[in-house]
């Protein structure tokens, strides 16, 4: 555990994330604290499954992220540069944290 976090923290140079991507998808629990699910339920669909679908229930998931990231900034940058009028914000946020949770066995 890089820095006595708990959250698993990259400790390569910024530079080198492939590398590390490629390690990700062969081991996604290693050096991380958490325990290894026992695997995605198979009762949870694929998220394009869901956000291909005309009507989605949906609930509220509240977070604040750091500010340093600039997080805000970047996803309006790539609005703009890719001439988006509407980002949906929740559908990425959904698909990011459904590829890590399924990564991790959950």
């Amino acid at each position: 555990m890089a820095g006595g976090t708990a959250f698993p923290v990259r400790a390569d140079s910024p530079g080198s994330h492939q590398e590390q991507d490629a390690r990700d998808h062969d081991a996604p629990s290693q050096g991380t604290p958490y325990a290894h699910g026992p695997g995605r339920p198979k009762d949870i669909p694929e998220a394009a499954v869901v956000l291909n679908q005309r009507i989605i229930a949906r609930e509220s998931l509240d977070s604040s992220v750091p500010a340093a990231l600039k997080l805000k900034k970047r996803l309006k940058r790539f609005a703009l540069d890719n001439e988006l009028d509407h980002l949906p914000i929740g559908d990425i946020v959904s698909v990011a944290l459904d590829e890590w949770l399924s990564a991790r066995g959950f």
